[in-house]
This record gives structure tokens, C-alpha cells and sequence, in this order.
């Protein structure tokens, strides 16, 4: 049956291949950490071919003899921690669920261990058998962030500043306070802070055409996610939550100068980021220099000239008579020499 299954999700359907998901597993209660001898029921949610409830279960990559959607654990034992996936008819094995099992007296109780950011994660300060605890404070990495009247708190959005370890502390038995062990959450992100970029380095002569892209990666397989692109210049909108991630200018003018920036929201806008400022300089027409300047230079040009020629006329007659007084001194010289030998 399972070979079936496996060979039917890689037959195209009408030319195109069938898009599979993964499976998810659920817990009802939702703690991923329970106390010894605690009840817990773990579901396989994905998709099932038609009357086929037929489900794979796995703890630590062994296949476990049961085939419900559902898989109870009664009364649970230290050997029921593990990691828990799960396969259903039309769907791909699940990531992995780790489950623990705990005896102490004070537990942290987390809904999840591993979320993506946007996602709600619930806490839970449980006492063992479910006795009472009050005055409540939860930790992350050591440092208080909230306390509770009761044992429950809960992120509504999680973001990546929530991955951490938690833990909590409160009064039970004979007053005193009690401190569970620390819980590792990590809070995945979804996609990476937008970077916008030109399609001309600035600045550029305006009457240019010009577009911004505004850049993001999907960091998780979240098939038919869409995300929302919005432009700005300064505070202002150019354009608000459209699909396509680029915004363009057909002819960009000088008044188009400024500093740009974007945002990438999911559709319920749970997530939000935006990009550094980019500035765009938008030059207008070169103009051609004043009449004045043309005679400036010009006059100045003729005054270098002329100087240099004086200079040169002053030194070619310096260098002449020198010349002319070296010959001079020669013969007087050649003469003396004559009449000393007569």
C-alpha cells in the first residue's frame, strides 16, 4: 500500500507533478514536555487519498506498529521520550517532534520547541500531578521577562529576539519557590531583511529610466506563501502591498531625488521588515558656461603665453652673450699664446 502511495505522488497529474506537503504533527494536550505517568495524543494532519486514514508512525526513524491518525501514549514512561514523524496517504514524512518526558517537581511546558517567526508559542509553569502553583515568573537566558497570576503565558508573534532558553519559577509545596530546568526554543526566520537596489548607480541624468528591486529570500519551504512588496521615498508611498517585489520609474526627473526604502510583509502582515535607505540623485541637463568665463580664460591663457615668451626672449639673449663673451675670451687666449711663441 505505502509502495502504491509513494509511486503516485511522482505521477503528474494533467502534465504537471502533484505538489506534495509535509505532514505535521500535532499534541493534544500541546506540551512537547510532559511529566511521568502523564497522558498525551499525538495526531498526523496531511493529506489522505479518498476512505484512507491509514497512517505511518516513527519514533527516532523506527517505524512503530500502529496505523491511526492518532497515536496515545497513556501513562507515559521516561522510554516514550523521542523524536515523533509521522506519513500519511498523500503526504511526505513529517518533521520531527521531540518528546520528554519528566520527573520533577516544577516543569517548563512549551508548545513548541522549534516555531517560525510570526508563530504563537504558549508557556506553561506545570507542577507535578498538577498541584498548584502561583506567583509565576518566567525566564529567558537567565533574565525575567513576565509573570503570571496563573501558570500559562502566551507570545501571540513570536520574532527572532524570542529563541533563547526559558525556564520559570514558582511557589508550591510548603511555601517555598521552586525553579524548573531550562527549555531550548529556537524561532526560525521566515525570510531575510529586504536590501533595496537600483537597476543605475546613482546619480544618473534624470529622463532615465530607472528600477528598484526590492531583494528577500525564503529561508522555509512554505508553498503558496505569498508575500507583500511596499515602495517609499522618505514618508512617503509609492507603492502599497503589491505582489510584484520592483517598482518602476519610467523617466526619473530631479524632483525624483531622495532617499528609498521598502517593505516585505506576509498577507496578514504578522511579519513586517524593511530595507535600508538608498539614496537615488537625479542630475538635470548639463548647461554651458557663461560668455565671461570663455573671455576669463581666454585673456588668461593669452597673458601665460605672452609671459612665457618674454621669458623665453630674455633667456635665449642671456644665453647669447655668454656665448658671445666665451668666444671672446678663447681668442684673446689663442692670441697671448701666439705671441709668447714669437
Amino acid at each position: 500500500m505505502w509502495l502504491l502511495t509513494t509511486l503516485l505522488l511522482w505521477v503528474p497529474v494533467g502534465g504537471q507533478a502533484v505538489n506534495v506537503t509535509k505532514a505535521v504533527v500535532t499534541l493534544q494536550p500541546p506540551w512537547v514536555s510532559i511529566f511521568l505517568k502523564e497522558n498525551v495524543t499525538l495526531w498526523c494532519e496531511g493529506s489522505r487519498l479518498p476512505g484512507d486514514s491509514s497512517t505511518q508512525w516513527f519514533i527516532n526513524g523506527t517505524i512503530l506498529p500502529i496505523s491511526t491518525p492518532g497515536y496515545s501514549i497513556t501513562k507515559a514512561m521516561l522510554k516514550d521520550s523521542g523524536e515523533y514523524s509521522c506519513r500519511t496517504g498523500l503526504s511526505m514524512l513529517s518533521d520531527p517532534v521531540q518528546l520528554e518526558i519528566h520527573k520533577d517537581w516544577l516543569l517548563l511546558q512549551a508548545s513548541r520547541r522549534v516555531l517560525t517567526e510570526g508563530e504563537p508559542l504558549a508557556l506553561r509553569c506545570h507542577g507535578w500531578q498538577s498541584k498548584l502553583v502561583y506567583n509565576v515568573f518566567f525566564y529567558r537566558d537567565g533574565k525575567y521577562f513576565q509573570s503570571s497570576q496563573g501558570s500559562e503565558v502566551t507570545i501571540l508573534q513570536t520574532n527572532l529576539s524570542h529563541t533563547g532558553i526559558y525556564h520559570c519559577s514558582g511557589i508550591g509545596k510548603n511555601y517555598q519557590r521552586y525553579t524548573s530546568a531550562g527549555m531550548s526554543v529556537t524561532v526560525k526566520e521566515l525570510f531575510t531583511a529586504p536590501v533595496l537596489t537600483s537597476s543605475l548607480p546613482s546619480p544618473f541624468l534624470e529622463g532615465s529610466p530607472v528600477t528598484l528591486s526590492c531583494e528577500t529570500k525564503l529561508l522555509l519551504q512554505s508553498p503558496g506563501l505569498p508575500l507583500y512588496f511596499s515602495f517609499y521615498v522618505g514618508s512617503k508611498i509609492l507603492e502599497d502591498r503589491n505582489t510584484s517585489s520592483e517598482y518602476h520609474i519610467p523617466s526619473a526627473e530631479r524632483e525624483d531625488s531622495g532617499l528609498y526604502w521598502c517593505e516585505v510583509a506576509t498577507e496578514d502582515g504578522s511579519i513586517l521588515k524593511h530595507s535600508p535607505e538608498l539614496e537615488l540623485r537625479i542630475l538635470g541637463p548639463q548647461s554651458s558656461a557663461p560668455v565671461w568665463f570663455h573671455t576669463i580664460f581666454y585673456m588668461s591663457m593669452g597673458i601665460i603665453f605672452l609671459v612665457d615668451t618674454i621669458l623665453c626672449v630674455k633667456i635665449h639673449k642671456k644665453f647669447q652673450r655668454k656665448k658671445n663673451y666665451n668666444l671672446e675670451v678663447l681668442l684673446v687666449s689663442d692670441q697671448g699664446k701666439k705671441d709668447t711663441s714669437s
